[in-house]
């Protein structure tokens, strides 16, 4: 079974978030509505819809890398968004794993990691279109140390999918 670590970002590897992100979003694209989904530029990229240098420039924000066997697997961008209008330690903002790496556990292997190492109340939003994370974080979360987890719906005004909020202590 192939190592999984994490790695804080750092402000050197902007290129290598900015690369992830133009995969994660062509992805993504298949759990949008058919008139919001987005194109690319002239430039054949997708905009910075993430608007990513809120997460190098904002210290409630932090990227962190996923690797494979040393090798670069996705990234977790967390904040602290609340969807629900409550109060939040972390939100996982949004999460990837490149493709070659999935179905292999590794993409909970590294959230699980991930949400340990961050004692509080959390949050995590899944779009309603996203039914393969609306199985994925259910799994995560009973997996992790948590604490008073509980699933809302969203508003439809702020967040219109679930929302699932626990603490980890």
């Amino acid at each position: 079974m192939n190592r999984v670590s994490l790695e804080r970002g750092e402000a050197h590897q902007r290129v290598a978030l900015e690369n992830l992100v133009q995969l994660y979003i062509h992805d993504f694209n298949d759990f949008l509505a058919p008139d919001r989904k987005l194109g690319v530029g002239e430039d054949g990229r997708f905009a910075d819809v993430l608007k990513l240098d809120r997460y190098w420039d904002d210290a409630e924000r932090a990227v962190w890398f996923i690797r494979v066997g040393g090798a670069l697997a996705g990234f977790a961008l967390l904040d602290r968004a609340s969807h629900c209008r409550r109060s939040v330690d972390y939100n996982m903002g949004e999460y990837f794993i490149v493709r070659t790496f999935r179905r292999d556990g590794i993409g909970a292997r590294a959230a699980i990691d991930l949400i340990n190492r961050h004692a509080g109340q959390w949050e995590i939003a899944v779009g309603p279109r996203n039914l393969p994370a609306q199985n994925f974080w259910p799994r995560v979360v009973a997996a992790v140390h948590a604490s008073g987890v509980e699933t809302l719906q969203g508003d439809g005004e702020v967040w219109s999918g679930p929302i699932t909020r626990f603490v980890v202590r």
